[in-house]
């Protein structure tokens, strides 16, 4: 016995045992068209093909043999050949005769179709004699043993009137003991509907229908069935599938889909006809019946159809979508083609990306604004060096100009002066620029006429560049913009964006007016620097306040004029930014916070000798010794006694031997510096350190910076004007005798 075998309880017979007590040859093959099992006569009537008779062998092998065997009956007659032949068997799906002769045996084939859409064939040679009534009894309880353990449900039914002629007891345990099978559907009209696809097809597959069960509530079923001809009377042979698991599990997945929240859409590929879309995707794009219409640009379809084609799945692939309320967006969508019901389509998930599109500008916003810290830190470093070099000398200058114009000198000599005076002052501004900009710390700031700062500039601009035919014109508004700033580092701005606007005019050849403006807007205070020269481009505008960078050649620019513009604008709780001009060129305008009042303007230059000066010693350490002895003249024309050295060692060496009320060190010094000093202080003279201050060119370095915080003490960056000098020393001078 081939197939699922037999039972292995001697007191039990099973199908298989009867089926090989036949004389016949007797083979089941299933819906697929492979052998299921079949008995050793059939094994032995296949002649050359009987080792090939084990469960799984194909109909088509058996088929290919009897063709080229068969014998000239009514069945096989004229000139069909093979595979029309087959087609037939297959869709009549009805009793079929034909004879083969195999090794000189002559056959006889019957073959008969089953409800579950396989069928049994039965081969018996004629050449042997004619099998008895008892196998023809035994033939008809083995098909009956067959029919009843069939675990398919399934019925046979009059076409009429719909009277049951046959019914399996898997059929009778699914809807119960029936008489007329028009009783059991839900709808007289379904099994109608039922009937005409079976008369104009022969067969129907899947027929979902809903029928009475056996405890009489109706349960959703799928029906196929094909016409048979039984004791003369047209047949309707059906089986019946439960289709109650099959739609918990679709009711299931779709409960899995709705509940999701992922937008998943199913729509034809050729037309973008929508077949499923889920609540989130209606939520998102709408209920729109194509999914042609959530594409911004309906174009771009076909780009994605395009993408899907060339592997059947895509992922992350970005479009421009218009949500629910009409309102574009980007979004990611994977897609995958699939087949339904025999067309291509589409199934595909949306995201959206407005959310993550945000944080990533977000995040390219801190990484730039992280990439802009790392430069300042390196333009930091670089104005530390230049300042520190400067501040020396620059001091001496500023000091004896200061010094000088309170001498009696005639007017020629005083004006030579006053040009130094100025001169040095504007370079002692612009280092206290740098340092603030290498601080990155709000600027000193102090009531400020714009109009003032304005005018200056422009003047100083004038008198610096006439190589350039470039007219600088000034229109100021009538009630002066008073803002609170630092004045030097407002006109270096000013002074930055006028030459900023000639480099641009001359490199050009394009240009010949620069306009410097001021105004008012409410409560800000505005200014404005206007030319006609060749614009800024738009590639290059989110990019000029960047250190370092400049569209100028190689030793041309330095790319940082508009970077300490945009530092010292912020300094001073302001803002800058560029705008288009009418008839081309660049306007960049700054605005600050407006403030109203007068300011008081004092004069720091260094006053004549008085009667009513204030007394005291003041020890000054410098290993700039020429700034040492300046700040000690300073002194000394306001009524103090000083004395100036150059080392920490002669410094201690005059304490030993004088007292005094103030000690003024630099901080950084070779040898021993101003760390130095105030431990020694601390260790030898405390009752000193009320009066010690520092006076230093370096405040940037990390060493100077946790000395100053750790000591606590007061210091002055330098360059030191004589003013500043003396309102430093009468406060460490108070400071000391309380």
């Amino acid at each position: 016995m081939y197939g699922l075998g037999a039972s292995q309880d001697d007191h039990v017979t099973s199908p298989f045992d009867a089926l090989e007590a036949v004389d016949d040859g007797i083979a089941v093959f299933g819906a697929d068209e492979c052998l299921l099992f079949c008995n050793q006569r059939y094994t032995a009537y296949l002649g050359p093909l009987a080792p090939l008779a084990q469960p799984g062998m194909s109909w088509r092998t058996v088929l290919d043999a009897d063709f080229a065997a068969k014998a000239d009956t009514s069945e096989t007659a004229g000139d069909e050949d093979l595979e029309g032949w087959a087609d037939r068997l297959r869709s009549e799906r009805g009793q079929h005769d034909y004879r083969v002769t195999i090794e000189g045996q002559i056959f006889d084939v019957a073959h008969r179709p089953m409800a579950n859409g396989g069928f049994l064939q039965r081969r018996r040679n004629v050449m042997e004699p004619s099998p008895t009534e008892a196998s023809d009894e035994q033939y008809a309880a083995l098909l009956s043993r067959i029919l009843e353990t069939n675990p398919i449900p399934v019925v046979m039914a009059r076409l009429d009137d719909s009277k049951v002629v046959w019914c399996s007891p898997a059929a009778i345990a699914l809807i119960g003991e029936i008489t007329h099978t028009r009783e059991h559907f839900s709808e007289p009209t379904e099994r109608d509907a039922y009937l005409a696809q079976l008369q104009n097809r022969g067969k129907v597959e899947d027929f979902r229908t809903r029928l009475r069960s056996r405890n009489g509530e109706f349960i959703s079923v799928a029906l196929s069935g094909v016409l048979t001809e039984f004791e003369g009377q047209t047949c309707v042979v059906s089986s019946i599938t439960d289709l109650t698991d099959v739609l918990d599990r679709e009711a299931l997945l779709r409960k899995v889909i709705e509940a999701c929240p992922a937008p998943v859409l199913m729509n034809r590929a050729d037309s973008g006809e929508i077949l499923y879309r889920s609540p989130e995707l209606v939520a998102l794009l709408g209920d729109g019946l194509d999914a042609k219409a959530f594409y911004a640009d309906p174009k771009d379809r076909a780009g994605f159809l395009a993408a899907l084609r060339e592997t059947g799945e895509v992922k992350e692939y970005r479009e421009r979508l218009v949500n629910a309320v009409g309102a574009p967006f980007w979004a990611a969508v994977s897609g995958r083609l699939s087949e339904w019901k025999g067309e291509e389509v589409l199934v595909t998930f949306t995201r959206d990306l407005t959310q993550q599109l945000g944080m990533e500008a977000e995040l390219d916003k801190q990484r730039e604004l992280a990439f802009q810290t790392e430069k300042m830190s390196a333009l930091g470093s670089l104005l530390a060096g230049v300042a520190h070099e400067l501040n020396n000398p620059l001091s001496v200058v500023v000091g004896h100009a200061l010094m000088l114009q309170a001498e009696p000198i005639d007017d020629g000599a005083r004006r030579q002066v006053e040009k130094i005076s100025a001169a040095a002052e504007r370079c002692a501004g612009i280092v206290k620029t740098f340092m603030s900009m290498a601080r990155q710390a709000p600027a000193r700031l102090e009531p400020v006429d714009l109009n003032e700062v304005t005018q200056v500039a422009a003047d100083v601009a004038r008198y610096g560049d006439d190589a350039h035919a470039v007219r600088i014109e000034t229109a100021l508004a009538d009630d002066p913009p008073r803002i609170d700033g630092d004045a030097d580092q407002l006109t270096q701005l000013a002074v930055n964006l006028i030459i900023n606007a000639e480099q641009a005019i001359a490199s050009s050849g394009h240009g010949d007016r620069i306009l410097l403006s001021t105004s008012h807007r409410g409560g800000t205070a505005v200014l404005s620097i206007e030319d006609n020269g060749p614009g800024v481009p738009s590639d290059v505008r989110k990019r000029v306040f960047e250190p370092f960078f400049s569209t100028k050649g190689v030793g041309q620019g330095t790319g940082l004029g508009l970077v300490m513009c945009h530092q010292i604008a912020s300094s001073h709780n302001g803002r800058i930014r560029i705008e288009d001009t009418a008839g081309g060129g660049a306007r960049f305008v700054v605005e600050f916070p407006a403030i109203t009042g007068s300011s008081d303007h004092q004069d720091d230059t260094v006053p004549a000798p008085r009667d009513d000066r204030p007394t005291g010693r003041v020890l000054i350490i410098d290993d700039e010794l020429g700034v040492a002895e300046l700040n000690a003249e300073v002194l000394e024309r306001s009524g103090y006694q000083a004395t100036a050295v150059a080392t920490v060692a002669e410094g201690l060496e005059f304490l030993s031997a004088q007292a005094c009320d103030v000690v003024l060190s630099d901080l950084n010094m070779p040898h021993q510096d101003g760390r130095a000093l105030y431990e020694a202080l601390l260790s030898e003279y405390p009752e000193l350190i009320a009066g010690v201050g520092f006076i230093t060119g370096d405040t940037l370095g990390r060493a100077s910076q946790a000395f100053l915080a750790e000591a606590g003490r007061p210091y002055l960056e330098k360059p030191v004007s004589p003013k500043e000098l003396r309102e430093f020393v009468d406060q460490l001078r108070q400071k000391g005798r309380t």
